[in-house]
């Protein structure tokens, strides 16, 4: 009896070792299937961190080259734009010069021929100069003082410290670009004798009228109490007084 109960005993141990090494196996077969996927999955996000930071620095470069193009077409554009109003500013800053020389000249009381001979300029432009010292009120009226043909305007746009003037008549318009002035208050693009008819579709013989009514036109609207104007070749200049 108890040699058979010791075999039973024996035989339940070992069916119970082999299923327990069984278990044992399977879970140890899990265990490195586990490993092997979480291994598997921390390089594939770091396979997938590689991708995006090289698509960080790609875009990093693009946007520091576009920093670098957009600084050198920043600067290309201010030297074409000075280039493009070079002569305006130039004979804008000799206007003012003449301007203010004669002023003195006329206010010493010299007359008008010996200015024109000692500045070399038209006595035209030393008599428009007189008549401006003479009388601060010249551009006090509601209207210019001459009414054009077309029943014309003349309107400003404003896009900080420059913008455009705009003409507008029943024969035509046009436009002319304007700036804020160092010396005078703001200084308006004039078209040359040459190209006058193709920018303005208006004859020759009325450019002076033109621009003299865009000049009181101005000075009315930005300047009504004081201001005055000198008409050049590529430049129409307006001083606040």
């Amino acid at each position: 009896m108890d040699n058979t109960e010791a075999r039973i005993q024996a035989e339940v141990e070992k069916r119970l070792a082999a299923v327990v090494a069984e278990q044992q196996k399977q879970f140890a077969a899990t265990l490195e299937m586990v490993l092997k996927n979480a291994v598997g999955g921390v390089e594939q996000s770091n396979a997938g961190l590689e991708v995006e930071r090289k698509k960080l620095e790609k875009e990093l470069d693009a946007a520091r080259e576009l920093h670098a193009k957009a600084e050198r077409e920043g600067e290309k554009m201010a030297l074409e734009a000075f280039e493009k109003h070079r002569k305006q500013c130039e004979e804008a800053a000799r206007l003012e010069l003449l301007r203010n020389l004669t002023r003195m000249h006329i206010e010493v009381g010299k007359t008008t021929r010996d200015i024109a001979v000692w500045l070399d300029v038209p006595q035209e432009f030393v008599e428009n100069i007189r008549r401006i010292v003479q009388s601060t009120g010249k551009y006090r009226s509601e209207k210019p003082r001459k009414r054009l043909e077309g029943n014309p305007k003349v309107r400003l746009s404003n896009q900080g410290r420059g913008g455009t003037v705009y003409f507008e008549s029943r024969e035509t318009q046009f436009d002319l670009w304007w700036e804020m002035g160092h010396t005078a208050l703001i200084i308006v693009e004039v078209p040359t004798e040459a190209d006058w008819v193709a920018r303005t579709g208006l004859p020759l013989d009325r450019r002076d009228e033109t621009l003299n009514f865009i000049g009181e036109a101005i000075v009315l609207q930005e300047v009504p109490y004081g201001g005055s104007f000198i008409v050049g070749e590529n430049v129409l200049s307006v001083y606040s007084k």
